[in-house]
């Protein structure tokens, strides 16, 4: 005979009849230790029916019986957008760091079924912090396109209200949607509705909605991921980062990073270990509007647009330095006059000065 007390089952029950998943897991983990040694055939069973009813929820593809996207009621527009598949355009670049951290969510992912077997699930609330432009954003669509999940961006500008209430039910409405079905919702530039609550600047409902926030965070679904990135972590409310599984640091990049960012956008060799160090302290973001300047540049005026970047970063100095790193490369006089769109006798005349 099993002996297990009636309020374990009145437990299981109340949770099975809420609705409330994670609850009702974690209780089943519970049961599974309590009788593991007395009735182990019933253990294997119930660990058994974890796995095989609450770990693997499909993480493959849109659900077909997934609610509406949620609307303001006043304006009618959506409050998230959505995309699905996620596709990068851009190649990511991180630290060390970043990059172990976000390929060690994967792999939580990928054997979720062995974590809950021992009583554990994977990560599925990550909080992002950082200077803008390094990465942030991608780091949350790296993660829907390697899991193959819809990508739920949150529409702030349509979701914050003049109307007191009205940002509180977008909020909700928003996070209902998400813990609807699996996907990976990103709260953009959540420092602006997870405040410090003492803040006495903000009106009530922004402090308010810190409230809703954190209970969202705590009963978050394990079929989902919850991801919050900020560039402004000292404005967040202290009791929101306990709250996250995991909290990852994004740096500015290093010179070895914008050098590998500058030849990924086809910027020879010769010219990126030139200027990267020119880029240090800055962030992806300004590495490429700085291209993008010196591609219209060069367009202008008829130059290439490794002048332009000189230009750009005011090192029209650095082409004698350039011409001879190509020389140096066995680069020809006249490759080197057509790719920098300079005369070769200019190419010519820094070659014989440097051997003089």
């Amino acid at each position: 005979m099993i002996n297990i007390k009636d309020d374990i089952f009145l437990d299981l029950l109340t949770d099975g009849l809420k609705g409330n998943r994670d609850s009702l897991t974690m209780r089943i983990r519970v049961l599974i230790r309590k009788v593991k040694s007395s009735s182990p055939e019933l253990a294997k069973n119930l660990d058994e029916l974890l796995v095989k009813n609450i770990s693997v929820t499909p993480l493959k593809g849109l659900s077909s019986n997934k609610p509406p996207v949620p609307v303001d009621a006043d304006s009618r527009q959506k409050l998230l957008v959505e995309n699905y598949p996620v596709v990068l355009e851009t190649k990511p670049l991180w630290t060390d760091n970043v990059e172990t951290s976000l390929k060690r969510i994967i792999l939580e992912w990928e054997k979720r079924e062995d974590l809950v077997k021992n009583g554990l699930s994977p990560s599925k609330s990550l909080l992002m912090e950082g200077p803008p432009g390094v990465g942030k954003t991608l780091a949350a669509k790296w993660l829907a396109q390697n899991l193959n999940l819809p990508l739920l961006t949150l529409d702030l500008a349509n979701v914050m209200s003049s109307f007191l209430g009205k940002t509180g039910s977008n909020i909700k409405a928003v996070l209902d949607y998400a813990r609807s079905f699996p996907c990976i919702l990103l709260l953009d530039e959540f420092d602006s509705i997870a405040k410090k609550r003492d803040d006495y600047s903000d009106v009530g409902e922004l402090k308010r909605l810190v409230t809703v926030l954190l209970q969202a965070i705590d009963d978050w679904p394990t079929t989902s991921i919850l991801v919050a990135a900020t560039n402004h972590c000292e404005l967040l409310d202290l009791a929101v980062w306990r709250r996250f599984d995991q909290i990852i640091h994004f740096d500015l990049p290093s010179k070895e990073l914008i050098t590998e960012y500058l030849l990924f956008h086809d910027i020879p060799a010769y010219i990126s270990n030139s200027i990267s160090d020119k880029y240090v302290g800055q962030s992806f973001a300004v590495v490429e509007r700085s291209i993008n300047h010196a591609k219209r540049n060069a367009v202008l005026e008829g130059i290439s647009i490794y002048r332009g970047l000189l230009k750009e970063l005011n090192l029209d100095g650095a082409l004698e330095h350039i011409v001879l790193e190509m020389n140096a490369d066995g680069f020809s006089q006249r490759q080197i006059a057509k790719e920098l769109k300079i005369a070769r006798v200019t190419v010519s005349k820094i070659i014989k000065n440097s051997k003089e």
